[in-house]
């Protein structure tokens, strides 16, 4: 209560001061102040707003952190270390940090250097150990959350010793049984043959994008091996069109100079110029070519259900209609006539030509592909299924 009254009187006192320091200082965000403050005075030391803001948030960082560690050591729980580890890390830091300035400003803050050394080290030796006998008698469990949260306190461990017993052995152990292991395979319940090699293209699949901290995903089942969950891309229906060949005809005309010939007149005599010369005028006539445009058509459609399965209760926890198609298009043209009488549409459309019509597996390779793709996205949207 006492500290909070302070820090309005202080506002009041500094209500001219637009500074973030000050802001930082009323949000009770100290450090946040601090750093502010000691860069502001690094640049000018006499800077007295930046002074008040620094003595206080200091003093005020110091004591609520001081509260802190005597809170925590008087709870008596042997999770505590961490906490007092860091919370001496933090004091150590400030220190260190409000040290860069000149002696005349560590004494208007009232700074006093303080060795926390043995509490540093006594606090991380006793969170180490703790993390240790808690991760060990989580493992004993064999229960995958659990053992998730052995992991982390056993990374915390290595970050504090990196030679801790067996505790990268330890770490192993909490990471197999923490995972959720998940296999992602095709089951064709239509009435078409699937090409042989699409189950060992599925296998090829990369899902490693769709890998999380917890969550792994397989292609090919592992003999032997427990999967917490099966995803399963249930084909229900193949359908693939018979190849189609659409023809149009049309005729592009023009009309071309072909020689010349003279000018007649009313009586079929040759006009003449102001010159005496016979006139002769351009002669047309119009070409034309027959043009038979060709359609390429062949589709093939897959479509099912993407159905996620609970391994342990043998149930679908989930199920989504799934549908790919793959088109096969080509357009070309052939022409009967003079080529001078084609457009210009027309001769492009010449630039191409017939091609086969893929088999019925490549179309059905072609769509598992797409049916692919759009399950790995339903899968990516739906993970929080998959704990």
């Amino acid at each position: 209560m006492k500290n909070t009254i302070y820090l309005l009187i202080l506002s009041f006192l500094l209500l001219g001061c637009s500074k973030s320091s000050l802001k930082y200082l009323q949000k009770g965000q100290y450090d946040n102040a601090i750093d502010k403050s000691v860069k502001a005075l690094l640049k000018d030391p006499n800077d007295p707003e930046e002074l008040n803001v620094l003595a206080q948030s200091y003093k005020l960082a110091n004591q609520r952190d001081n509260q802190k560690i005597e809170q925590l050591r008087l709870s008596g729980q042997p999770d505590i270390w961490d906490a007092i580890f860091s919370t001496y890390a933090l004091l150590q830091k400030r220190q260190e940090n409000v040290a860069k300035l000149q002696q005349p400003i560590l004494n208007h803050i009232g700074y006093q250097y303080i060795n926390y050394n043995n509490e540093i080290v006594e606090a991380k030796k006793k969170a180490a150990e703790y993390f240790y006998v808690h991760a060990k008698k989580l493992l004993e469990k064999n229960e995958k959350f659990d053992a998730r949260i052995a992991y982390d306190e056993l990374q915390k461990l290595k970050n504090m010793f990196a030679n801790y017993k067996d505790v990268d052995d330890l770490s192993v152990k909490a990471y197999n049984i923490g995972n959720t292991y998940v296999l992602f395979k095709v089951e064709n319940n239509s009435q078409s043959i699937l090409p042989m090699s699409f189950e060992s293209e599925l296998a090829k699949t990369s899902v490693s994008d769709l890998n999380q901290k917890w969550t792994i995903f397989h292609t090919r089942a592992v003999d032997n091996f427990y999967y917490d969950y099966y995803i399963r891309v249930n084909i229900k229906m193949i359908d693939i069109s018979p190849e189609s060949l659409n023809q149009n005809h049309y005729v592009d005309k023009k009309e071309v100079q072909d020689g010349w010939k003279y000018l007649l007149d009313a009586n079929g005599n040759v006009k003449k110029d102001s010159l005496g010369n016979d006139i002769k005028v351009p002669k047309f006539k119009t070409i034309s070519c027959k043009v038979t445009e060709v359609q390429q058509y062949k589709a093939c459609v897959i479509s099912g259900t993407l159905d996620f399965f609970n391994n342990e209760t043998k149930q679908i926890i989930k199920t989504d209609p799934i549908r790919a198609d793959w088109f096969f298009k080509n357009n070309y043209a052939t022409t009967m006539g003079d080529l001078n009488a084609l457009s210009a549409q027309s001769t492009q459309k010449l630039q191409s030509g017939f091609i086969p019509f893929p088999t019925n597996g490549d179309m059905i390779m072609q769509s598992g592909n797409v049916l692919k793709s759009m399950a790995k996205d339903i899968i990516k949207r739906n993970a929080y299924l998959l704990k």
